[in-house]
């Protein structure tokens, strides 16, 4: 990434200080100030201002500082091992007794479980505030399972299909925990061992099992630099570039330019796992994921019919 700053302070952390702007790489830094890469080269290189600002590639951080960074001695942290499943569902279903064009409805499921190391109580209540400010249409649960780990919702975005569904649950998972763990900022003690679990059939899966791949995928600003990385339009970016950068500020993967909603965090590590490698192989764990699967469904049935006013 190349910094612009109005301050010539000589390395990446002045410039960071009074930040103006941040271009993913020197080819979008020239296209957007219409000069050359050379001219963008030479200008971190030899402190050239372009348009009143100085720019700084955080690549030659080791060779423009004044000062080598100090030694920091690593503190030691609590951590707290988080598990959050998550699943999607589509109604009416993928059949061949299905007409196709009918339109359909999706839902998705979350859960997350901890341990008892900590006030598991109060983590359910925030984890439960945090997802209620994430889904705008959430389906009721029995009083019996409303303990605050679980979120049943509609999906909100257009064209719902099952691989739409099921990549927006891992995304609706980051979108929450990204909620919760900004109320922890101030808890420097604290780290949060995360995994997102995910049913998903082999299109979901592929796309988010890499975590490096979704660090590089979170790096981009715009759906514009994607085809740099080689990323097809057709993987329904609308959901997989926001779950991307939702990812890459939870591992604390790139800084994030000025206005933007998403901010770096640096309290949680985070990976994507397959629901089938998180529960024993038996009928209790195999039925726990098909019965998130349910009640994802159930999810999108219940919108069927309420947009059909069959349900209030």
């Amino acid at each position: 990434p190349i910094l612009a700053s109005p301050e010539d302070g000589g390395d990446v952390a002045s410039a960071v200080g009074s930040l103006t702007k941040i271009y993913p790489n020197l080819e979008f830094a020239a296209r957007e100030l219409g000069v050359t890469e050379s001219a963008v080269r030479k200008a971190c290189e030899k402190r050239i201002p372009i348009e009143g600002n100085y720019l700084c590639a955080l690549a030659d951080y080791p060779l423009i500082s004044r000062k080598p960074p100090k030694a920091e001695t690593p503190s030691r942290k609590r951590t707290i091992p988080v598990s959050i499943f998550c699943s999607g569902g589509i109604h009416p279903g993928d059949s061949v007794d299905i007409a196709r064009g009918q339109s359909r409805t999706g839902g998705l499921a979350i859960q997350v479980f901890t341990d008892s190391s900590h006030d598991r109580t109060e983590f359910l209540r925030e984890f439960s505030v945090a997802a209620k400010s994430c889904f705008g249409i959430r389906v009721p649960i029995g009083k019996d399972e409303d303990d605050g780990s679980k979120l049943v919702a509609v999906f909100p975005l257009v064209n719902p299909s099952r691989n739409r569904c099921e990549l927006f649950s891992c995304s609706g998972a980051l979108r929450i925990l990204e909620a919760f763990l900004k109320t922890k900022m101030k808890d420097k003690g604290t780290l949060y061992d995360v995994k997102v679990y995910t049913d998903a059939n082999s299109y979901t899966w592929n796309l988010v099992k890499s975590k490096e791949r979704l660090l590089e995928l979170g790096s981009y600003f715009t759906s514009q630099d994607l085809d740099k990385m080689g990323t097809s339009r057709s993987v329904n970016i609308d959901i997989l570039l926001p779950l991307a950068r939702t990812f890459s500020c939870l591992n604390n993967g790139h800084v994030e330019p000025l206005g933007s909603p998403h901010r770096t965090l640096d309290n949680a590590k985070v990976e994507f796992v397959h629901s089938m490698d998180g529960v024993s192989p038996d009928r209790m764990g195999l039925g726990y994921v098909s019965g998130l699967k349910r009640q994802a469904t159930f999810a999108a049935m219940w919108q069927f019919n309420r947009e059909r006013n069959l349900v209030s």
